[in-house]
C-alpha cells in the first residue's frame, strides 16, 4: 500500500511533471503527498560573512515555503499535501534522509532525461536517488516530441 509519497520539488518543469503524476497516484491510493525542497549548496554565499549567509538561507527558505504553499493550494485537488523544506549540501542525500525518516513508500521524481556522457558530467539527483533509495522510485521524464 502506498501511504506516503515524496515529490522532490526544485521549481522546474521536470519536478512539476513529477508532481502531477504523484497527484494521480495519491488520488488512486488515498495517499499523503510530501512536497520537498532541499536548500543547500546551490545558494551562492561566497563573499558573505556567516550572519549574511544564514540570512540568505533563511530568505530562500521563506520564499520556497511561500511558493510551495501556492502550488499546494492551486493543485491540491482533494489530496493531503504537506510542504517540507530541509537544508542539506546535497539534494540527493537530503531527499534520501527525508524519505527514510518519514516512512516514504514511493518517491516520484522528475528527470531531465539525460544519458551517457552528459549525465556523467552534469550529475543527476534523480539517478542518485534511484540507485540509493530503500523505497521504490518512479522516474518521470518529459515526453519526447
Amino acid at each position: 500500500m502506498i501511504k506516503n509519497i515524496l515529490v522532490p520539488y526544485d521549481f522546474t518543469n521536470f519536478s512539476e511533471l513529477a508532481f502531477q503524476k504523484a497527484i494521480e497516484i495519491a488520488k488512486k491510493f488515498d495517499s499523503k503527498l510530501n512536497l520537498l525542497t532541499v536548500i543547500g549548496s546551490d545558494i551562492d554565499t561566497s563573499g558573505m560573512d556567516w550572519v549574511r549567509s544564514q540570512e540568505a538561507h533563511d530568505e530562500t527558505e521563506v520564499k520556497s515555503k511561500e511558493d510551495l504553499g501556492k502550488i499546494k493550494d492551486s493543485k491540491g485537488e482533494n489530496v493531503n499535501i504537506s510542504v517540507n523544506i530541509i537544508h542539506d549540501p546535497s539534494a540527493t542525500s537530503g531527499i534520501l534522509l527525508f524519505a527514510e525518516k518519514n516512512n516514504i513508500d514511493l518517491i516520484v521524481i522528475g528527470s531531465h532525461g539525460r544519458s551517457g556522457f552528459k549525465k556523467l558530467i552534469l550529475g543527476s539527483v534523480a539517478s542518485g536517488v534511484m540507485t540509493k533509495s530503500i523505497c521504490p522510485v518512479l522516474l518521470v521524464k518529459p515526453l519526447k516530441k
